[in-house]
């Protein structure tokens, strides 16, 4: 056999004196396809729709006044404003339907 020529499971002589490239150090990905492109586009595309929200809000914040001052117009209007469902008079307007909302007052008035 003629010893210039490398076995089948011997590497090569020039295979061992040569530096590997920074290429083959690093491992071996398979190429994004278009799905995975179009997951990072629409990932990126998510988070600047909510970095844009967050940053309406600050903005809205902002221009609010003190939250004090703002309780105060809102107790004040709501007070001045009388609540339809509340009646004006502060006893009953009339004396029989006092009796609904008492109750039995003794127990010969019962039905049963």
């Amino acid at each position: 056999m003629d010893d210039s020529l490398p076995s089948p499971g011997e590497p090569r002589r020039e295979d061992q004196h040569r530096t590997p490239s920074p290429s083959t150090l690093l491992p071996k990905t398979q190429p994004s396809g278009f799905y995975g492109k179009h997951r990072l586009a629409a990932a990126i595309s998510n988070l600047q729709n909510q970095i844009n929200y967050l940053q309406e809000e600050l903005d809205q914040l902002e221009e609010i006044g003190e939250a004090s001052i703002v309780c105060k117009e809102l107790i004040s209007s709501v007070e001045s404003i009388p609540d339809p469902l509340l009646p004006l008079s502060k006893g009953p307007t009339n004396i029989n339907w006092d009796r609904w909302f008492k109750g039995a007052q003794n127990s010969r008035k019962r039905w049963i």
